[in-house]
């Protein structure tokens, strides 16, 4: 997940808007848009106020947005007073998926719903008139005030592999997730395998989320197995797209049921 804040700031005396974004915020683009159109055309002081104390509905995860744009323009002399919310977007992104152990050995996997989203703020001064409903934007649909964020997903495309990068996916299917129980073949962790013409390979996975603390151990696993052919390597770890239930093999499924995995 990465943020971002940009702002043209060039002296007290030449000051446009302060716009922050960041990418796959926990929340769902429903409850984003609900409460950017709440809080639009209000100053940034009673924006924050508001989403995290009411009345209504609060909303953490803008206010905490809304704090890093303001650190930014406290720290070139506007206080969150002098700042009105012009405009806002939120844009459905890729779930989050974790896995959810139950009792007896029962697992499966749970999705959390992540949007990109968009605040725009404006010094007050420069606020010709209040902004309405309509600069509040998501789903593709409506004013265009305040952009969705750039994708930045790379394009995944089938690439036919050499009998040497298939000779080093045969020896994945002895790397295993240690918390999953599953080789990483299998699960959908590996997804491209490059040689290089001195033999040399790299290897591009993922794992479930770039949170994940098991990348070194998944590393350690590699060069264990991949030593017996005598194969240098490096990992390139590939965190867009987001992993997703549906990159397991039907072999990798079966696996996970006979382990108690119910949903997929």
């Amino acid at each position: 997940m990465t943020s971002t804040l940009t702002s043209t700031l060039d002296g007290a005396l030449d000051i446009a808007d302060i716009t922050v974004a960041e990418r796959q915020l926990r929340i769902s683009e429903t409850d984003a848009l609900t409460a950017l159109r709440r809080v639009i055309g209000e100053s940034a002081d009673k924006f924050r106020a508001r989403l995290r104390y009411g009345p209504g509905a609060t909303c953490e995860q803008l206010a905490r947005l809304l704090d890093k744009a303001l650190i930014g323009a406290e720290d070139n002399g506007l206080g969150a007073d002098a700042l009105i919310v012009v405009a806002g977007s939120a844009h459905a992104a890729e779930e989050i998926v974790r896995v959810r152990r139950k009792a007896h050995g029962v697992a499966d996997f749970i999705s959390s719903p992540t949007s990109d989203v968009t605040i725009v703020l404006r010094p007050r001064g420069l606020v010709d008139a209040a902004p309405g409903a309509d600069a509040v934007t998501g789903g593709g649909h409506g004013s265009v005030d305040a952009d969705p964020i750039p994708s930045v997903e790379p394009e995944l495309t089938a690439e036919a592999e050499s009998a040497a990068a298939l000779q080093i996916r045969e020896a994945l299917y002895d790397v295993v997730d240690p918390d999953l129980g599953v080789n990483d073949v299998d699960l959908g962790f590996i997804r491209r395998i490059h040689i290089a013409d001195d033999g040399s390979a790299t290897i591009v996975m993922t794992l479930t989320s770039a949170a994940c603390p098991l990348t070194g151990v998944m590393e350690g696993q590699m060069r264990t197995v991949l030593a017996d052919l005598g194969i240098e390597f490096v990992v390139e770890w590939e965190w867009l797209p987001t992993w997703r239930p549906a990159d397991i093999t039907e072999d990798g499924r079966d696996q996970l049921r006979a382990i108690g995995f119910t949903a997929f």
